[in-house]
This record gives structure tokens, sequence and C-alpha cells, in this order.
């Protein structure tokens, strides 16, 4: 008897552990890849050039977890933090850029502008657009001056929709279609291999 109370106790102690994880909501359900461009993607471009930096997906994506399909429509808080860097000169252990937010105006077509405010130099911030089926973005980067750049989209986590704040997604949104010109960056970091984050997350060029 006292041996079935004691494992009464112990199952209702785990349901209730369990319970108060997806109570606090804390971990990420689901996982998704996506991927973003940037066009024209040339390794050189002059003072008031214009690169677009281009992202969509549909609203209905497959979980890496699971293999399913899963309608994430109406995420609120979907979208990347864009870090932008001026290369300066680097080493294996310093990655020499500074932030450079300053060196570009911007021309929004998709999406929403969000100040950064801690980092306002190094990083732009926007939530991507719901039209349709798809979520969008796209935004237009002019030089300012010369120099040597990349620019970096992250990743997205802790995405939810308001239909349920409390199953949270995460978003790779990698470089596809785009040459990256990572030599740039090889050629300011001398000795230093790029790590598989950069690698699909860094797209730099030269302002002449």
């Amino acid at each position: 008897m006292i041996r079935s109370i004691f494992l009464v106790i112990i199952f209702c102690l785990y349901i209730s552990s369990s319970c108060n994880k997806r109570i606090n909501c804390k971990t990420i359900i689901y996982s998704f890849e996506t991927s973003i461009k940037v066009y024209p993607d040339l390794d050189s471009l002059n003072i008031n050039d214009t690169i677009w930096i281009d992202f969509f997906c549909p609203t209905r994506l497959v979980d890496v977890y699971s293999g399913q399909t899963i309608d994430y429509s109406g995420a609120e808080n979907f979208g990347t933090a864009i870090g932008i860097f001026e290369f300066i000169g680097g080493s294996i252990s310093n990655p020499g850029g500074i932030g450079a937010v300053d060196a570009f105006e911007y021309k929004l077509v998709y999406g929403v502008f969000i100040p950064d405010s801690h980092l306002p130099n190094e990083n732009r911030d926007y939530e991507f657009a719901e039209i349709g089926n798809e979520y969008k973005f796209k935004l237009g980067i002019v030089p300012k001056r010369r120099g040597i750049f990349t620019i970096s989209p992250g990743d997205a986590a802790n995405v939810y929709t308001k239909k349920n704040k409390c199953d949270k997604a995460g978003f790779s949104i990698k470089f596809a279609n785009t040459n990256q010109h990572l030599y740039f960056y090889e050629q300011n970091r001398p000795g230093y291999t790029p790590s598989e984050y950069e690698r699909t997350h860094m797209y730099c060029f030269k302002v002449k």
C-alpha cells in the first residue's frame, strides 16, 4: 500500500514538472530552414549603387524535427537582426570589424524596421511582413563611402504566433543563390578558417 502511494506521488510530481515546463514556454517545439539572397551579388560596387537583400518563405513549412508540414501563419516576432561591419584588419583571434550601420542608406520595401537599442551602429533589426501565404522581406542597401564590408542576417529564435504564444520555433536563415565573396573575410583574418555559421550567414563586398 505504501509503495503504491509512493509511486502515485512520484507520477504526480513528474506530471506537474512536465506541465510547468510547458506553462513556462521555454522549449523550442519547431525548427524551420529558410534562405535569403543578395542581388546583384557583385564583389565590388560604387558609392550610391544599391544592393538588395531579399527573403521570402511560405507560412506552411516543414519542421526539421518531425518532418511534418506546420502552419506557422500569424507569427508576431519573426524577423532578423542584420549585422553590418567594416573590415579594418584582424587576426585569427580578432575578427577585425567595426560597426558600419551609418555607412549606408536603407530602402525598405517589405518588412518593419525595429530600432536596436543595444548595438545601433552594428545591427539593423527587422520584422518580416506576412503577405498572403508568405513571409516577405526586401531591403535595399546604398553605400555612402568606400570600404570593405560584411552584411550578416541572423537566425530567428523563439518565434511564436498570435494563436499560440507558448509553442516556439527557430528559423535558420542561410544565404542561397548568392556569391558571398568570403575571401574578403579570409583576407581580413589571415590564417583563420570561417565557421559553418559564418559561411552560411555572411555576405562580403567592396565599395570602390
